[in-house]
């Protein structure tokens, strides 16, 4: 009982080992795919800020170098100080070529101050309180103001952005231009997809501009980051990079990828929400998640059901070993011409140390060398096994051995075939059949005795009827005929009673002896069986008109009693059978001897025995009648065979009795 539940842990520690394994392979790939993700999501974002860094540097250096071109004309026309108004405001006005982001380009000198746009022009002696170009250190070469509004469209910001022109000694001259980025937002919304925010931020941590905008307004404009974690950890990680986190702004763990513009302090920044970035990763994760907890599934229910089965197989078998076991018949299952398996009573019966002893033992290793036939064992065996296989079953006696004493005793064998896949086994069930046996040879020692009291009494009865019936029915005979002789004066009438009287004892006299005749025939102990055939052939056709076709030997030597009164009684029981039932034209009587045996048959042209075709019927066959029973036994205590052979052509008995040599046998004239 250990085994199955044994298995059935092993079928367990294999569920959960699948399971464990598969939610491993799932989490191992959802990981490497939101890894994967992540960083696909990273690079899509550094390829977005290159993209805007050259766009946004194409414009910074559009504006700031038709500053500082309007700054150098000056400068070589003869000096900016000389420089009147109008010609400045034209100079400038003349490098506004640059598309409509350029909204202004200004100079600053001193404490002198330009300012020139496509529509218009101001100047004044000291410059806006939003240009602070003065704070910057002279390291620095260029310098970004925080957005304000623009002078000509005070409902739009513009961005200042100036840069130091070399001038003199001690001289400070600021080039610059005010910058508009609406366009910045209808980017955004062209490429929206690119990211959930972008900015342009100062080094500072001035925030220029971001899109999207909160209606028409940039609500982040001018507000200051430099104290958020993320922006110092950009800053301290270098010009570009990718830096992740909680952003203040959109209030969301976000990716933000930047990257420094060339030449200007001024980053280009590109955020993603890490919610929208893993999106699609969701989705896959779900499918897995789904995919792996069905594989679960599938695993717990093929284990459930693995377990109910094998549940199952163990209940059937420990029934079929209980009944396998408990039976009252010895059981073998044979693969080839080997044991397998035998239950409990087959190790009883032949006397086996246990089951698993008879495993390779061979059903002739059981066995006698020689069969009571005497066919050897193995070869016999070996053709009932062929027979087996090959017609499904068989069933056979056997004469088997016991193990330990080597006692035999007689069996019967039920051999049937099995397939199971590829294999081929037989089930042999062995019956004990010794009481059998022991309870037919006291009946047929029992039957022997009940023929010999029969024939006994047959003679006796045979015997009164000749000695004293038939002598009383002969002096009634002669009574008869003297009253006859002497009854001159009676009349025709009483004559002719008397002569009715004397046929009718006439007549009893001959039945009794024929009937005392065929009870014991005197000739049968006299001059043998040849005579006693012919004898009662003749009485046979005179009593039934039947055609009688004799086919004896002109002389035989003579049988022991009993053969010759057994052959003599199946040939008068054949006949008796052929006038009740055949309703035959002729019968035929032959008698054939040959040195070892002695054969008779009796064989008519009648209609057969009901319903039987082509049946034959020999000594270990059923019985088909109280007088074919009676031969059969007949014939069987002498040793002899006897068959019936029916169809609906007519019917055919016979009878074969094996005989010792001629010379062992005494001579006998007929």
């Amino acid at each position: 009982m250990l085994y199955p539940s044994a298995l059935n842990w092993v079928l367990l520690a294999y569920a959960v080992l699948a399971v464990a394994v598969g939610w491993a392979y799932a989490v191992s790939r959802i990981h490497a795919d939101y890894e994967q993700t992540l960083e696909a999501e990273r690079n899509r974002l550094r390829g977005v800020t290159a993209a805007l860094q050259a766009g946004t540097l194409a414009m910074l250096n559009d504006g700031i170098g038709a500053a500082v071109a309007g700054a150098n004309e000056l400068q070589s026309a003869g000096g900016l100080i000389r420089a009147d108004r109008p010609e400045i405001i034209a100079t400038l006005q003349k490098q506004l070529t640059g598309g409509d982001y350029v909204r202004s380009l200004f100079l600053t000198y001193g404490e002198r101050f330009v300012l020139a746009s496509r529509d218009g022009a101001s100047e004044s002696r000291l410059p806006p309180a939003w240009l602070t170009v003065s704070r910057v250190p002279r390291s620095n070469g260029t310098w970004v103001g925080p957005p304000i509004a623009d002078p000509e469209r005070p409902g739009d910001l513009v961005i200042p952005i100036a840069q130091r022109v070399a001038w003199g000694q001690g001289l400070a001259l600021w080039a610059g231009a005010l910058f508009s980025f609406d366009g910045f937002d209808g980017l955004y919304r062209k490429s929206s997809a690119q990211g959930a925010s972008m900015s342009l931020i100062a080094t500072d941590g001035t925030v220029l501009v971001r899109a999207p905008k909160v209606g028409r307004r940039d609500l982040f404009a001018g507000t200051n980051v430099a104290s958020t974690e993320l922006f110092r950890r950009a800053i301290a990680a270098g010009n570009a990079g990718i830096v992740e986190g909680y952003g203040t702004v959109l209030k969301k763990a976000v990716i933000y990828a930047y990257d420094l513009v060339n030449g200007y302090p001024v980053y280009i920044v590109v955020g993603q929400t890490r919610d929208a970035a893993l999106g699609e990763w969701r989705d896959r994760r779900q499918i897995s998640i789904a995919t792996t907890a069905a594989f679960t599934a599938m695993v717990l229910i093929m284990t459930a059901l693995l377990n109910h089965y094998i549940h199952t197989l163990r209940r059937r078998e420990h029934h079929y070993r209980t009944l396998f076991n408990n039976a009252q018949f010895s059981v073998f299952l044979l693969e080839g011409q080997g044991f397998v398996d035998a239950n409990r009573t087959a190790v009883r019966m032949f006397g086996l140390e246990s089951a698993r002893s008879a495993e390779g033992l061979t059903p002739w290793d059981l066995s006698p060398e020689h069969q009571p036939d005497g066919q050897r064992s193995d070869e016999l065996a070996r053709e009932h096994i062929d027979t087996a296989l090959r017609e499904g079953s068989t069933t056979f006696e056997w004469r088997h051995k016991r193990a330990d004493t080597g006692e035999c005793f007689p069996a019967e064998v039920d051999l049937s075939s099995l397939s199971t896949g590829n294999t081929v086994l037989a089930l042999a069930v062995v019956h004990d059949v010794t009481v059998r046996k022991r309870a037919e040879q006291d009946l047929h020692l029992l039957s022997a005795e009940l023929i010999r009291l029969q024939g006994e009494e047959r003679r006796r009865i045979g015997r009164d009827l000749h000695d004293s019936t038939g002598q009383t029915l002969a002096a009634l005979e002669l009574g008869l005929a003297q009253l006859i002789h002497d009854s001159g004066s009676v009349t025709a009438e009483r004559r002719e009673l008397l002569e009715h009287c004397a046929r009718l004892a006439t007549q009893c006299s001959t039945e009794i002896r024929t009937a005392s005749y065929l009870l014991h025939p005197p000739l049968l102990d006299e001059l043998g069986l040849l005579s006693a055939l012919r004898w009662l052939a003749d009485g046979f056709r005179k009593r039934s008109a039947i055609e009688v076709r004799l086919d004896l030997p002109e002389a035989m030597q003579r049988l022991p009693p009993d053969e010759e009164l057994s052959l003599f009684r199946i040939a008068q029981e054949s006949l008796t059978n052929v006038h009740r039932h055949a309703a035959s034209p002729w019968v035929a009587i032959r008698l054939k001897v040959q040195s070892n045996s002695v054969m008779l048959e009796i064989e008519d042209a009648g209609r057969g025995m009901a319903h039987a075709h082509d049946t034959e019927t020999d000594a270990n066959g059923p019985t088909l009648g109280v007088g074919l029973a009676g031969m059969r036994e007949r014939i069987r205590q002498i040793g002899g065979t006897f068959s019936v052979q029916s169809t609906s052509a007519g019917t055919r008995v016979r009878t074969t009795i094996s005989r010792p040599s001629r010379s062992d046998l005494p001579a006998s004239a007929e």
